[in-house]
């Protein structure tokens, strides 16, 4: 441990120096495009030096008063401790508590998310909020500088924050709308859930029409973000209808009410399931581990890491049918075991490699 630490120091102090003569040295961004096994998309990837990276970690524990200042509540996703399981908890209290009455959601997103967010764009809101600190500003633009195509790239810690950042204007905007009658003002959007460049809005289906044009043109004009045009509607069912669509689905209707697909989940007002295609490869690792068990005697460790990646959907979801069908909760301690057996098998080569060596060195 005294090694790791003078290292961790003596490698603390270089960085200091090249950022005291404003001199980083950074390596290019290797860039290259991988197909998102989920939505199929193709998506261009960014893999940073290890020293950019450290780099961008030092940047972002320097911008965190401004973040904490500046991120809503109602932001999730690349945020620590707002995952999708606390979105989808807002979302519950909101469908079930606060908005009880007739409820209408939109849905949208935006299009190409971080290569729309231009550092020119991010430097002038820095300019803005953080206008004092000329030493942070010029290290966070000698960061950017790396980036290709001078706009935010995916695989950059530096890129996550400074998007929810510039995110956090657009919210702020959609809330701020608002029809004033009478002397009375009333605003047009009641509640608001956003996942990284997810955005839905709560309220009547008129008013909500009205935000989405004044969102995606102010957003353009703005910030040069664009918002998709089209967005999903979704018409919340009362508890009321809820009930009854339970009672056709029990005498053997297929149908569903509409619910807000959003985060891997699907939330009505009385439960929550997962989303089709989510749901789809739950099932379908889950056969195939099984198949292995019942072949091999054992379940091998890359399945049942597949296996304990999926616990958060089943245990965060309405899916007890699910989960005693196919003995979900058994496969899940068998995937632990073999999991937990991998990687001790794994030390325990890691500490004989390095007596060998040890051995070779004396």
């Amino acid at each position: 441990m005294p090694k790791t630490a003078r290292a961790i120091r003596a490698y603390d102090e270089e960085l200091t120096a090249c950022i005291v003569r404003r001199d980083l040295n950074l390596l290019p961004i290797r860039c290259f495009q991988r197909v998102d096994g989920l939505t199929q998309k193709l998506r261009d990837i960014c893999q940073e030096s290890p020293k950019q990276q450290v780099m961008e970690y030092i940047a972002v524990e320097a911008l965190h008063p401004l973040f904490r200042a500046k991120f809503l509540p109602v932001q999730y996703g690349s945020v620590p401790g707002r995952g999708q399981a606390l979105g989808k908890r807002k979302i519950e209290r909101i469908l079930r508590k606060k908005l009880t009455g007739k409820t209408d959601v939109a849905k949208g997103d935006v299009k190409k998310a971080y290569p729309s967010v231009t550092v020119e764009c991010v430097m002038r809101l820095l300019r803005k909020d953080v206008g004092k600190n000329k030493v942070l500003l010029w290290f966070v633009a000698a960061l950017m500088e790396n980036y290709p195509g001078g706009h935010l790239c995916i695989g950059s810690y530096l890129s996550t924050w400074l998007f929810n950042y510039v995110m956090s204007y657009v919210l702020r905007y959609i809330l701020s709308l608002e029809q004033c009658r009478r002397g009375k003002s009333d605003r047009y959007v009641k509640a608001l859930v956003c996942y990284a460049d997810d955005t839905s809005i709560y309220g009547r289906f008129s008013q909500l029409v009205k935000v989405i044009k004044k969102a995606t043109r102010w957003a353009k004009a703005t910030l040069g973000l664009n918002l998709k045009p089209a967005w999903q509607v979704y018409h919340i069912a009362s508890f009321e209808e809820e009930k009854a669509m339970k009672e056709r689905r029990k005498a053997g209707c297929c149908q569903r009410t509409d619910g807000v697909d959003m985060m891997g989940f699907v939330v009505r007002r009385t439960y929550t399931i997962i989303r089709g295609r989510v749901f789809q490869r739950i099932r379908r690792q889950t056969l195939r581990a099984w198949d292995d068990v019942q072949r091999l005697g054992f379940l091998p460790w890359w399945r049942a890491a597949r296996i304990a990646a999926y616990k958060g959907w089943v245990k965060y979801s309405d899916s007890v049918h699910f989960s005693v069908k196919y003995s979900f909760s058994k496969l899940l301690q068998l995937a632990r075991v073999s999991v937990s057996q991998h990687n001790r098998k794994e030390i325990i080569k890691h500490e004989q490699r390095i007596l060998r060596e040890a051995a070779c060195c004396c």
